[in-house]
């Protein structure tokens, strides 16, 4: 299972509110930290033309 499937599930699987909060805020903050760190660099020529 990826990461984020599990902390889906444990976010689904709380009765606090706050909890539930955290969760999704862990979630996307690994979603983000993967995109960016997935993201192919632009070279400054390719971003002039």
């Amino acid at each position: 299972m990826k990461p984020t499937t599990l902390l889906g599930i444990g976010s689904a699987l709380m009765r606090s509110r706050k909890a539930k909060m955290v969760f999704v805020a862990i979630q996307l903050g690994y979603l983000a930290y993967t995109y960016i760190k997935d993201k192919p660099e632009q070279n400054v020529e390719d971003l002039v033309q």
